[in-house]
């Protein structure tokens, strides 16, 4: 089977990350890369298999010759760039976050409803082919841990070395939606959408955000002028209710720990690699012996494989006809509750998600 023939646009920071998926001789091969910067698109071209280098993504749009694109591109060129190659005929793996608004991605899936035969799907799936998520998913499909109530998804992040930089449009709510809720905030939701299925189905938020300060005059994070820190609230159908925070730059070590709570079982995991956890951990009462917690054999993440996983599915899902990890469908529900996050933080009120 041939493998799925991919233009690539951008050769930023990300797109080096990614480079591995089509070297790594499975089913994706990039023979095009497009990027202004002919500097960076020259140095990132060996590692992912010397593919030529045009200045304009339409023209990688335009060749026959190839089957989709990786959009490695800042999140106010998502939109349009994704729109661009479905009616130029393209598969589109998009970067995270996946668009800027919700009615961003409800212009795609009427695009794309145009084309059905296209797969689409956001690079915020990266975490969804680990071993622990795809155990947790089953265990509550399952029912092993009884009626789901409870949620709790907390991540915080390190601060910033001395002198770190980014690129202006991360510090710029225009062009990136948002900080620390754009940046991590799609993989959190990508990842709660897929391990909790069916109830993951969020009808009110409310929510806080705040944004990066100065821990000190010498270690000041490069992005003050987007949020640094959120907590939101989410209550979804059937009573489960979801509490979601993520915080960086703090006075405080890192940590990463995701509860979820049943009514004949508990789990405890998290969603990156973490060298340091044992795994993931099941919680449960048996009969009148004392709470017994087993560490399940599934394998953690690691970063190797997380980062090229949005590539690796989409690239099997249009070789096997089948749905994404991560479907537009998701998108829809994941924007909708990054605006009501917003919304809620803005008004201090508790927010509907919209359908």
């Amino acid at each position: 089977m041939q493998p799925i023939r991919y233009g690539v646009v951008g050769a930023g920071v990300i797109a080096n990350y990614m480079a591995r998926a089509f070297t790594e001789g499975r089913d994706s091969i990039a023979v095009a890369l497009a990027d202004v910067n002919r500097t960076a698109a020259e140095k990132l071209a060996p590692a992912l298999g010397q593919p030529r280098i045009v200045a304009d993504y339409r023209e990688l749009l335009a060749d026959p010759a190839i089957d989709a694109v990786y959009l490695a591109t800042p999140p106010f060129l998502h939109r349009p760039m994704t729109i661009e190659a479905l009616r130029a005929g393209k598969h589109v793996c998009c970067e995270k976050p996946f668009m800027l608004t919700q009615a961003e991605v409800r212009d795609v899936l009427a695009v794309q409803r145009e084309h059905p035969h296209l797969k689409v799907n956001c690079a915020s799936s990266r975490y969804l082919a680990t071993g622990t998520a795809q155990r947790a998913r089953a265990l509550i499909a399952a029912g092993d841990l009884g009626r789901l109530y409870r949620v709790s998804y907390e991540q915080v992040i390190g601060a910033p070395k001395p002198g770190s930089t980014l690129p202006p449009w991360r510090n710029d709510p225009a062009k990136n939606g948002g900080g620390i809720t754009f940046d991590w905030g799609p993989y959190d939701l990508d990842w709660l959408a897929f391990v909790l299925g069916d109830l993951f189905r969020p009808r009110v938020v409310f929510a806080v955000t705040g944004h990066y300060f100065p821990l000190t005059p010498e270690r000041v994070p490069p992005c003050l002028d987007v949020d640094g820190y959120y907590s939101a609230e989410i209550i979804c159908d059937h009573g489960l209710t979801i509490h979601w925070e993520r915080r960086a730059a703090e006075h405080g070590p890192s940590r990463h720990n995701i509860e979820l709570r049943g009514t004949r079982a508990g789990l405890d995991t998290y969603f990156m690699p973490l060298p340091e956890r044992p795994g993931m951990v099941h919680h449960a009462y048996l009969g009148t012996d004392e709470l017994k917690s087993t560490v399940l054999p599934d394998a953690p993440p690691n970063w190797d494989d997380t980062m090229v996983n949005p590539i690796r599915d989409l690239s099997r899902a249009i070789l096997e006809d089948r749905p994404t990890a991560n479907t537009l469908a998701d998108n829809l529900r994941i924007h909708g509750v990054l605006d009501a996050v917003l919304a809620s933080a803005r008004t201090q009120q508790a927010i509907r998600v919209a359908e």
